[in-house]
């Protein structure tokens, strides 16, 4: 069971033209929101998480996209937090999904 009380290693977020993400990595788990493409700011389901990447959204943010079975959430983050995002989110989840561009 995951220790609820750590503080996270990486704690990332971003409000963008009307939108807000969030990324927090602790040494076992991930959680993140967005409200990019949504309603409303949405918890992205991580136990059904099924692949990750990093990919650019336009020249000043990146999309941290978590790919479920049903659904694909984009994060947004500055373009500077990727490569941190990046090997804090692989030493997590594990490689990233190819991109697909």
């Amino acid at each position: 069971m995951p220790d609820l009380s750590a503080s996270p290693t990486l704690d990332l977020q971003l409000s963008w033209r009307g939108t807000f993400g969030r990324v927090r990595v602790f040494p076992d788990r991930v959680h993140a929101e967005t409200s990019y493409e949504r309603e409303g700011l949405t918890a992205v389901p991580m136990e059904q998480v099924q692949g990750w990447r990093i990919e650019p959204c336009d020249f000043d943010a990146v999309c941290v996209e978590f790919v479920t079975p049903e659904d694909t959430y984009r994060v947004l983050l500055d373009t500077s937090d990727r490569g941190v995002a990046a090997l804090a989110l692989q030493r997590v989840l594990g490689e990233p999904a190819p991109t697909e561009s």
